[in-house]
């Protein structure tokens, strides 16, 4: 594909997008474009991690000094990758017997090595002890999020989950067909 063609495309996509192409170089157009993808990423990869209780994934997500900010559930905020592995690994990942977790709509606000921004999620934790066998924890709502390029890749520097809709449900036993 030549240059010129591949440069209408992005251009294109900028008008679309809402990219401004007057005045911006196409290097900083892609920069920008490359950034919001690996930042995009970063919140699909925290979702697998999640459920697939990857504890190692997980961390390679967050920068050195991240805030894991999970108060909306009765966690203290904790701050630092060691503390948020602990919090996961003695908390999070012992609530929920599986989980699937679905993350769409990111938004970022990039501004040179930092962003915001936010998405929406859906989370289903199955069988958690405290709420007993064949439940079903549903729970939506936004995440919000810093990021920071650490060492030249973009890192979780903050992240806030704020439900807005949880319920809890009892499923019969032959309704769950896969929970590791």
């Amino acid at each position: 594909m030549n240059s010129r063609y591949l440069w209408a495309i992005t251009a294109v996509l900028c008008a679309v997008i809402g990219y401004a192409a007057a005045g911006v170089d196409r290097e900083s157009v892609e920069e920008r474009l490359r950034s919001e993808a690996e930042i995009g990423r970063l919140a699909v990869n925290y979702a697998w991690a999640v459920d697939e209780k990857k504890i190692d994934a997980m961390m390679a997500l967050f920068a050195e000094n991240a805030v894991y900010d999970l108060s909306a559930y009765g966690h203290a905020s904790v701050a630092g990758r060691a503390a948020i592995r602990e919090l996961f690994l003695q908390s999070v990942f012992r609530a929920e017997q599986c989980s699937f977790s679905s993350i769409s709509n990111l938004r970022t606000d990039i501004q040179g090595t930092r962003a915001s921004g936010a998405d929406y999620f859906v989370h289903l934790g199955y069988n958690n002890p405290n709420h007993g066998a064949n439940t079903r924890h549903y729970v939506e709502g936004r995440h919000y999020y810093d990021f920071v390029k650490e060492k030249g890749e973009w890192k979780i520097s903050r992240m806030q989950g704020q439900p807005t809709f949880e319920r809890i449900e009892s499923f019969p036993p032959a309704a769950m067909k896969h929970c590791p």
